[in-house]
């Protein structure tokens, strides 16, 4: 047996174990290293070891590369006809009134409104309004036209700075509002056109010829308290048939008095306007056929001292008796219900009623002998009699069932409704549904954030 030198047997090894390294993933250190020691052509040998490694490596590669191949998918051509219809089709489900009719209630924080069924007080359904899908529209108030197959919301956007007084979340902004006019069966957007800052009240004559909208702007007010002409907040009188997605007729500005709210038409035609004038503590007598006319302001009550208030009585809520003899006016700061006699052009003192608290949106029976009045602090609601053979004044607590109940609307059939606005913020307001001798509370429905209107329609219109 031949015998290998020792040397040539250590080298030998050396290439082995470099091989090993190399095969298994060496770094660059390792094999300089390798490199760098032994016998000499021992750098030959693991270049050539090397080369041998990466050819086999890349034959393997190269098969696996292959073998995974596969033929590709079959192309799939599908041709389309031409598309036929709107670009922006409308997929709003209809509404379908339930028997008895329906209330439309707003839900200005939610920016929806909330659909109530009148025989049952249960909802049965809620709609998105607005203009902006970000921010809040804050519709406000809804006029209902029945014969047109329309109804009329207006968007009073909050204020996003710290305002004073009743609502002032809707009476400090400096955005101006907007009046859309909303289809019947679905609730599309039929029109829109701009108006003031803050919307206060809106109102349709009964014939339908006009729309009304108050600015409830406190804003205006504090901001010039020694101007009075620059402090006066205007109402928009809207024709209702140039009210069009593009390009609507702008409204007819009337100015007429300080942080003007509540609303009173004159039947049929709506020609003579009733405004509760918070700031003035005022009724404001408006004539609508003659814009250029003098606006006649008629004092609540006799002069009182203010004290922290911008107003002594605060006028906010208007309400005209069925035979439109007489007007209540809702007073929030004295906390009172003063009548004003519509053929006298005056108040009747003896006719005041005091609340226990701060009153607001009334409803008349149908034969006026009856006025509701929803209070604010603490929460009732107050059956007032108002003829001869019934004169008498009940109220009952509500605290329990309705956080800040702002409004009342009266269906002689179904019930007395009640919304109620709930804490302004995060919790839903309500609609309670009561027993109109009682006052007992029949039903009740959860609505969306700061409800604030309720207006009637009837079954079967559209």
């Amino acid at each position: 047996m031949r015998r290998i030198p020792r040397d040539r047997r250590a080298a030998g090894r050396l290439v082995e174990g470099a091989g090993r390294l190399i095969r298994d993933g060496a770094s660059h250190v390792q094999r300089r290293r390798l490199l760098g020691c032994g016998a000499p052509g021992l750098t030959a040998l693991v270049s050539r070891s090397s080369m041998v490694i990466a050819r086999l490596l890349g034959c393997a590669l190269a098969a696996a590369t292959l073998a995974s191949c596969s033929d590709p998918d079959s192309i799939i051509e599908t041709r389309y006809g031409a598309y036929e219809g709107d670009a922006y089709p409308d997929r709003r489900p209809e509404i379908t009134i339930p028997d008895g009719g329906m209330g439309v209630v707003t839900d200005s924080l939610s920016d929806t409104i909330s659909l109530i069924a009148l025989a049952t007080g249960e909802r049965f359904g809620v709609r998105p309004v607005g203009r902006d899908p970000v921010t809040i529209d804050g519709p406000r108030r809804v006029a209902v036209d029945a014969a047109g197959g329309a109804l009329y919301i207006a968007l009073s956007y909050p204020s996003l700075d710290e305002a004073t007084g009743p609502h002032a979340v809707h009476g400090g902004s400096a955005v101006a509002g907007y009046v859309q006019k909303l289809a019947l069966d679905d609730l599309r957007m039929l029109g829109q056109v701009r108006v003031e800052a803050n919307p206060g009240d809106i109102a349709i004559s009964e014939d339908g010829g006009r729309v009304v909208v108050s600015h409830f702007d406190l804003r205006r007010a504090l901001e010039n308290p020694e101007d009075l002409e620059a402090a006066r907040s205007s109402i928009a009188v809207v024709d209702p048939g140039a009210v069009l997605p593009r390009g609507s007729a702008e409204p007819t500005l009337i100015p007429v008095c300080k942080a003007a709210h509540g609303i009173a038409l004159s039947r049929p035609d709506g020609a003579r306007a009733y405004v509760a004038c918070y700031g003035d503590d005022a009724l404001a007598i408006v004539d609508l056929t003659d814009p250029d006319a003098e606006v006649k302001l008629v004092p609540v009550g006799p002069p009182l001292s203010a004290g922290d208030h911008a107003s002594s009585y605060g006028p906010y809520a208007v309400v005209m008796s069925p035979d439109q003899k007489t007007i209540a006016v809702s007073n929030t700061e004295s906390r009172e219900v003063r009548f004003f006699d519509v053929a006298s052009g005056m108040f009747d003192e003896s006719r005041t009623i005091l609340t226990i608290g701060a009153p607001y949106v009334g409803a008349w029976t149908a034969d006026g002998s009856v006025l509701y009045v929803p209070t604010q602090v603490p929460d009732t609601i107050a059956r007032i009699g108002m003829t001869p053979d019934d004169s008498d004044a009940f109220s009952r607590n509500i605290s329990g069932e309705c956080l800040r109940p702002h409004l009342a609307s009266l269906d002689e059939e179904h019930g007395l409704f009640i919304v109620c606005e709930g804490d302004r913020t995060v919790t839903p307001g309500k609609v309670l549904r009561l027993d109109p001798e009682t006052l007992e509370t029949r039903s009740e429905a959860e609505v969306g954030l700061y409800p604030d209107a309720f207006a009637r329609v009837a079954a079967g219109a559209r």
